[in-house]
């Protein structure tokens, strides 16, 4: 009964420990401090900005929807919402948090340019000519903008207004000249572009280009005489000036001129001012002009130097080309074998050499250059052709088949190269003495040969 009883006790004090255990741990939990509400917000806000870092802007738009769920007064949350719905071109949608966020914070600068930039990705110009108006303020540029999109919404006399303003501010600049010129292009007003020009001409003679550009002008619009008027005006406001001659040559060509004419392009082409693209331009007019009077070509190569130093990539390929035309192949490949160091990766020079390596002999030399090149152009038929054709031409005819064979795939639509293809396969089969499949190949290109 002892026994009994001090069982009972122990059981009643274990009860009574158990018991407040539990009311302890019932009361921490009921002491926990909750997350107050700002910090949820900022976790949710910071993982957006962390999700949109990465391009993940649908995980991006989840935590800011919690955001806004927290508090729905901040205009920033908005403006967030409508760049990762902009980013991901649902543009319904970035537009009405863009809106919703510039009611919210009307000064906030941002906001309003990030609407600016949506109307513009979508082509909304007019749209765009009222949303970038706040901003022209902040800067410049947003004017400049602002002429462009009276441009594209084809409001040109807006357009010049703004250019002219512009113009008178902040002096002339020209990428501003470019969105003039595309005005008068686009809207044909020529007559509009000459008044600019000459009035551009009267108030800043001795900027040389105002010449130049007035000349253009006028030969764009066949108006010649005038043009020679200004070319000439310009040689006495600049009798120094070597870009007069760039317009002068020109016209006396027109005229038969040839000797003021050679003395003019031989003048821009070894000048120290002018740039190396309009040399190489005047340089392609004297090869022209010699290729038709042959009597001249000394003066031509008396300008080489000068043109290649400058800008040797390009005049290399222009005396290449030149030499080719007249047949003389050795030279011709002297200058695309320069123009070829300055461009490794141009394949029409690629093309002309390794043809004319195979034309002038040198075959292994073509078939060493085409081996290289293919490794680099792998699906031009063109490289294992000129292979095929030197390979034959040493002996090497298993590497000559080889080539040809593979060349093959490549020809897409090309019935002139697939007939020098079975031609060139007939005829090293036939040096193996393999001569049915000479006449098997000779065959295919008899069948191609024929009209359909």
């Amino acid at each position: 009964m002892k026994h009994t009883r001090q069982c009972i006790m122990v059981f009643c004090v274990l009860i009574s420990a158990l018991g407040t255990q539990a009311q302890v741990e019932l009361d921490s939990l009921l002491s926990a401090p909750t997350v107050p509400s700002h910090v949820k917000f900022q976790n949710h806000f910071y993982e957006a900005l962390k999700q949109k870092a990465l391009e993940n802007y649908s995980k991006a738009l989840k935590e800011l929807v919690a955001c806004k769920a927290i508090d729905s007064l901040e205009s920033v949350v908005f403006h967030e919402l409508g760049i990762n719905y902009f980013s991901l071109k649902q543009y319904n949608n970035a537009e009405y948090n863009f809106q919703k966020a510039i009611a919210m914070d009307s000064t906030n600068f941002w906001y309003k340019e990030s609407l600016y930039h949506l109307y513009v990705d979508q082509n909304r110009f007019e749209d765009a000519i009222i949303a970038v108006k706040p901003l022209l303020s902040r800067h410049p540029d947003y004017k400049q903008d602002l002429a462009n999109l009276y441009l594209n919404a084809g409001r040109y006399d807006d357009a010049l207004a703004v250019l002219d303003d512009l113009d008178t501010k902040y002096g002339v600049n020209s990428d501003r000249d470019k969105i003039r010129n595309d005005i008068y292009t686009q809207s044909g007003a020529d007559d509009k572009r000459i008044v600019h020009l000459k009035k551009r001409l009267s108030e800043t003679p001795e900027e040389p280009t105002n010449f130049l550009n007035l000349i253009y002008a006028y030969s764009s619009l066949n108006l010649y005489t005038e043009a020679f008027e200004v070319a000439q005006a310009f040689l006495q406001q600049h009798p120094k000036s070597h870009l007069v001659h760039v317009a002068l040559y020109k016209f006396y060509l027109d005229q038969k001129d040839y000797e003021k004419a050679i003395t003019s392009m031989k003048i821009v082409t070894t000048s120290t001012v002018v740039t190396p693209s309009i040399k190489v331009k005047v340089l392609n007019d004297f090869m022209r002009f010699t290729a038709k009077f042959p009597e001249f070509e000394s003066e031509l190569l008396a300008v080489t130097n000068a043109v290649s130093q400058d800008q040797p990539s390009r005049s290399d390929l222009e005396w290449a080309d030149y030499y080719y035309t007249k047949k003389a192949y050795p030279k011709a490949i002297s200058y695309y074998e320069k123009a070829l160091e300055f461009e490794p990766n141009n394949f029409s020079v690629i093309k002309s050499l390794a043809l004319l390596y195979l034309e002038t002999d040198q075959f292994e030399t073509a078939a060493l250059f085409t081996a290289n090149q293919i490794e680099l152009f792998p699906s031009q038929p063109i490289l294992y052709l000129v292979n095929g054709s030197a390979n034959r031409q040493l002996n090497k005819l298993e590497d000559s088949i080889e080539f040809l064979l593979m060349g093959l795939d490549y020809i897409l639509d090309n019935k002139a190269l697939e007939i020098d293809f079975y031609k060139q396969l007939s005829r090293a089969y036939k040096q193996q003495d393999n001569i049915e499949a000479s006449e098997a190949f000779n065959r295919k290109a008899i069948a191609l040969e024929q009209p359909e």
